[in-house]
Parts: structure tokens; sequence; C-alpha cells
């Protein structure tokens, strides 16, 4: 967990996509296999459900921390994260485990949900008291499935294919379903994705292509991205509020899709 708090910390600090880049490198070239595969699965993007439901949360922490109510409140509109600000408040341990994240996440965290809350209370403190400052801020934002960081699964894909001196486009395919709400990351599947390339792969993945616009982004740099997206236009939405149909169309036109199409 510790490990994967640092790599938190170093993406965090730096808006230099060539310095995440570092980082992912740095980070998957030190890993444990297991520990990897769900580093690829958060940085993806792929979180699961709330594992222990926000009140809770708060009126342990307020507990712990022995603060009223109010002043937890002020604290946490003064922070504006729940993750971090009850990080801040709980006593700092200078030990933190060892244990590595996918022992945390299958051991320790998954196991949360569904339990009644008297459980969780009990459960919960010892567990944070393992955790320094900052691997308890990434335990909560798990707990909580508020995790993100400034990562694009792009930038995580390009990260794997250099170290495992891959296409990149062939990482990408490899990484479809990987966030799937029914993967479950192990040191298998993370194997897989770095593996050679054998002969017959596209025949053993039953002829999957690769992902459409992804696979042409991977072609341009990533500071390209954006202009290969151009700006959202008005009245299109996903139903989330965001903008995605012109851009859509207009990235497929830059492709020359939209030519093949109709060929």
């Amino acid at each position: 967990m510790r490990a994967f708090a640092q790599l938190y910390l170093r993406l965090d600090a730096t808006t230099s996509s060539n310095a995440k880049l570092e980082a992912l490198r740095d980070y998957f070239a030190a890993a444990p296999a297991e520990d990897a595969a769900w580093a690829v699965y958060f940085l993806s993007g792929g979180r699961p459900r709330q594992l222990v439901p926000t009140r809770v949360l708060r009126e342990l922490a307020t507990a712990l921390a022995g603060l009223p109510d109010w002043l937890f409140e002020e604290s946490y509109q003064a922070v504006g994260d729940l993750a971090e600000t009850i990080s801040l408040l709980l006593p700092e341990n200078q030990h933190g485990s060892d244990d590595g994240l996918a022992d945390w996440v299958e051991g320790h965290l998954l196991p949360l949900r569904g339990l009644p809350a008297e459980e969780v209370q009990q459960r919960l403190p010892p567990l944070w008291a393992q955790l320094d400052r900052p691997s308890l801020m990434l335990c909560l934002k798990l707990i909580t499935g508020s995790f993100r960081v400034g990562v694009s699964k792009l930038l995580v894909t390009r990260a794997l294919a250099q170290l495992a001196g891959l296409d990149a486009k062939r990482v990408a395919q490899r990484l479809v379903g990987y966030t799937d709400i029914s993967h479950r990351p192990t040191a298998d599947s993370y194997q897989k994705l770095i593996a050679a390339e054998s002969a017959d792969e596209h025949s053993q993945r039953g002829g999957q292509p690769y992902p459409f616009f992804l696979a042409h982004a991977l072609q341009a740099p990533t500071e390209q991205f954006d202009d290969l997206l151009g700006p959202p236009a008005p009245g299109r939405s996903n139903g989330s509020g965001m903008a995605f149909a012109p851009r859509w169309s207009s990235a497929m036109a830059r492709c020359g899709c939209g030519r093949a199409a109709k060929s």
C-alpha cells in the first residue's frame, strides 16, 4: 500500500506527462504482479462501489479524533475532501504496514462491504493504525470509491508498453474490459497485459480488434489528445452533462473514418 501511496503523491504533484509516465514506469517495474494488477485497475478508471457508508466513516473518525461534530464539519468544509480530512485529523502512524496493495484491497477493504456498522467500526481503527498519513488517505479514497488522480488510461497504456517493449496499441487491445465491474485483477491478468506477443494472439482473443479511438490516439503524443477530440459542442449530451457526439464525430472525421464508412 505504501508504494502505491507514494506513486499517487508523485502523480498528484506534477502536471507533466513525461514526469507522470516516468513515475508509472518506476512503479510497475518494482511492484509485484498482484499489486500492479490492482494499480492498473484503479489508474485506468476502475472503481469498486463504496465499501463503507459515509455516515459510518464520519462518526468513527470524529470519535477517534476526539472532536465535536461541528469541528469535524468545519474541518471537512475547509479541506473539501472526506478522505483527506479524516487522514489529517487522525494521529499519524510513523511505522506503516509493509503489506502490498493487493493484500489490502483483497484482504482488508473488499470484505468490509455489507458488514454491519458496528463490525466496521471495530475493524477499521486497527487497520488505520497500520498506515502512515499518505497511505491512510489512499486507503480512505479506495473505501469511499473516490480514488482519482490526473492520469489517463492512455498514459497507463504507454507506461506498460514501454516497460514491456510492446506496441502501445497491443496493450490497449489487451486492456479492453480490464476495468469492467465483473473483472477481478490478478497477477495472471497483469502478466497477460505485458506478455510478449505471440504469433496467434489475435486468434486467441477471438479476433478482438484494437479499441478504435484509443488505437488512433496512441499514434499521436499525449499532448495532442485534446486537440484530436476537439472542443465540446453545445446541445449534445451523454446524460451526465458532457457533450460527446460532436467531439466523437469530429475525431472520426479527422481519422478518415467517415470516408471509410461511405466507401
